[in-house]
């Protein structure tokens, strides 16, 4: 099997990329992918690892996108992870989301929450932060009981401590990332909370934008809906991805290769993705 949606220490992920590599190799994987959000920093550190031959590693990349409904998110997959354009629009996107973290944690503190940006960097200050930051510490300081609690109280989109990031708009991350040699997927579809007709319109306006794929496999998906991608899959001529979108104890539930535990990821997905590379 194959798991290509994977976050390290990086972005929002709490293992260190040799431990997702070790990882991957217990679970005798046939390829993985590094997603993470906003970033390609963690490619090189796998890259320059002594993986098994026969375990296969693809460089990657979440872009975290906005629509006048929802943020959405695009996965990158094959592209040239050092390409000068790719790298420059990430590099200001997590300006913006850097700016974005800094008045959220002026809202805390306003309100006298012991919430910092050191806190939140963990000793890391190249760590790309995002909200799943925030809940951590929040549970970590017993504010919060979960995860969810704390996206649901403070942090979620009509919380009083939500600040949206700058706009960025999903065209734009699938020409950065064609640009740069690769193929952009739709991550997760039905996790935005769209009416299926809402989803279909989506995939087809971004294939007329240079959308390649869509993640048919993840760990949200139930049977009915990974049947309804493959569907749409096919109306629109897309390659299918999958993953765990694995994030070590910020999803605890989560594991790589097998997601909440009945994930199987064809590993004949890989070797087509990398055949329209």
């Amino acid at each position: 099997m194959i798991d290509l949606h994977i976050h390290s220490n990086y972005s929002d992920g709490t293992c260190t990329t040799t431990q997702i590599i070790e990882k991957v190799k217990e679970c005798n994987l046939y390829a993985f992918s590094l997603t993470d959000h906003d970033t390609t920093a963690g490619t090189g550190d796998i890259l320059s690892s002594d993986l098994p031959e026969n375990l296969h590693f693809i460089p990657g990349v979440e872009i975290s996108c906005d629509t006048p409904k929802h943020e959405i998110h695009i996965l990158g997959y094959g592209m040239n992870w050092k390409d000068k354009f790719l790298c420059n629009a990430l590099s200001s996107l997590r300006n913006g989301r850097k700016k974005r973290n800094e008045e959220m944690v002026a809202l805390f503190q306003k309100d006298g929450f012991p919430i910092t940006m050191e806190k939140l960097q963990n000793g890391d200050p190249n760590v790309v932060i995002t909200r799943a930051h925030f809940a951590r510490i929040l549970l970590k300081k017993g504010i919060c009981k979960s995860v969810s609690q704390a996206f649901k109280k403070y942090l979620g989109e009509d919380c009083k401590y939500y600040i949206p990031k700058p706009f960025f708009a999903p065209e734009t991350a699938l020409h950065l990332i064609r640009e740069a040699g690769g193929i952009p997927f739709l991550a997760h579809p039905f996790l935005y909370h769209f009416s299926n007709e809402e989803i279909r319109t989506l995939i087809q306006t971004l294939k007329e934008q240079g959308l390649g794929g869509l993640e048919v496999y993840h760990s949200s998906h139930h049977i009915g809906q990974i049947t309804k991608l493959r569907q749409w899959q096919k109306e629109f001529d897309l390659l299918a991805s999958g993953g765990s979108d694995f994030h070590g104890s910020n999803k605890p539930d989560i594991s790589i290769g097998s997601g909440r535990g009945p994930l199987r990821v064809p590993d004949h997905l890989y070797d087509i993705l990398l055949e329209n590379l």
